[in-house]
């Protein structure tokens, strides 16, 4: 099994309890890697941000893990569509590109690729992804075998572990669903942005919209900075105007910690709020309170500060194999905030976008931790479909 370094059994000591369930969630909370109140305008081309995968047919830097189901199998890994053309593989961790030299086979019609076991390429072993509990790198609770536990690798783990795939996809037209422009649900905010006014834009969240696992916040090439950081850069990218983050994201928190916080993060005047919850709250399997504290905090808003527009964004999928994250609820919670979505309020479903694009891959292809945090590539999925909402394209 995989050796457990000091920065992990210190990681896994400091995880957070999220709620009354007893279910716990590790925690990564933002670190001054990206300043709060940052309004540099760097250059953000190399995370294609305005051109994700639902829109263009270059898919860029899809992330898969090598799967090795037997000791001196191939090593596999899966991409999300049919492929026209493999343009580069590489490491997640910029290491090594990997080629037909290499040993590299793809199959165009499924998306499938594999390696030799002889690769230099990272790869996981299938048996290592259910340690027994109390193992090394073990996170409990596994579905169904209470005494397995899930691979759990936080910090740049995964991201060590993993490839990313650019790549021509088959010319197939998206029919999943698409975030689009919201001007009319948005138009202040659209137009302080045209207008090149100063706007603050808050963030309300868990340890993903802190930036968990995010290549940047871990010493880990290429330095990625987590989504809320890449909306602020491609934001000042794309429009004139100054661009103020203020992110109040908290690792382990859940919507009622957000209720709690509202004042704090109203004080510093935001034009727009972002508010991402619900990875922490699927475990207590309750939409409805889901629902009233989402209700809670729209109407504390709206009383407070009647000009700041939200941006309501569901969760990544957690993996269906751990107990705190039942798949189920990810889209009842999603469901629940759909009818807040008017004038002033829009909704970036990455619930959905994240299921449409994992169908024909494996739950550790987008994952940063191997329990409920993206990599860089969900986290440019996350910075992607919220951009959608404010940049017209």
């Amino acid at each position: 099994m995989l050796a457990r370094s000091a920065w992990f059994a210190a990681s896994l000591a400091v995880a957070s309890l999220t709620w009354a369930l007893n279910a716990f969630t590790p925690s990564t909370t933002a670190n001054t890697a990206f300043a709060a109140d940052s309004v540099a305008k760097p250059d953000v081309s190399q995370w294609h941000l305005l051109t994700p995968a639902w829109d263009s047919l270059v898919v860029h830097g899809e992330s898969s893990i090598l799967l090795q189901e037997t000791e001196g199998g191939p090593l596999v890994g899966r991409l999300a569509f049919p492929v026209d053309e493999v343009l580069s593989v590489q490491t997640s961790n910029r290491t090594a590109k990997l080629s037909a030299a290499e040993g590299l086979k793809v199959d165009l019609a499924t998306g499938r690729f594999e390696l030799p076991a002889s690769s230099s390429a990272p790869r996981i072993r299938a048996a290592d992804l259910f340690p027994p509990t109390g193992a090394p790198m073990s996170y409990k609770h596994r579905v169904g075998y209470p005494e397995q536990s899930l691979l759990y690798g936080p910090g740049r783990w995964f991201h060590d572990h993993q490839v990313e795939v650019t790549y021509r996809r088959r010319n197939e037209a998206w029919t999943g669903y698409r975030p689009v422009f919201a001007e009319q649900l948005l138009p202040k905010t659209i137009a302080r942005l045209r207008a090149g006014e100063r706007v603050v834009v808050g963030v309300s969240g868990d340890s993903i919209s802190a930036g968990g696992d995010a290549s940047g916040l871990n010493g880990a090439e290429p330095n990625q900075p987590p989504f809320a950081d890449l909306v602020a850069a491609q934001l000042r990218a794309s429009y004139p105007g100054e661009v103020v983050l203020k992110n109040r994201a908290v690792g382990g928190w859940s919507i009622a910690n957000g209720n709690q916080d509202l004042d704090n993060l109203l004080a510093e005047k935001p034009d727009l709020i972002i508010m991402a919850y619900g990875m922490n709250d699927v475990g207590r399997r309750d939409p409805a309170w889901f629902k009233d504290q989402a209700q809670m905090f729209i109407a504390a808003v709206r009383e407070k500060a009647p000009g700041t527009e939200l941006i309501l964004v569901t969760p990544m999928l957690g993996t269906i194999e751990w107990v705190h994250t039942p798949r189920e609820m990810f889209f009842k919670y999603r469901d629940e905030l759909k009818p807040f979505v008017g004038p002033g309020i829009a909704l970036a479903d990455v619930t959905e976008l994240w299921s449409e694009l994992l169908r024909r891959k494996h739950d550790h292809d987008y994952t940063g931790n191997g329990l409920n945090h993206p990599n860089d590539y969900g986290h440019r999925l996350y910075a992607q479909a919220i951009l959608s909402l404010l940049v017209a394209r």
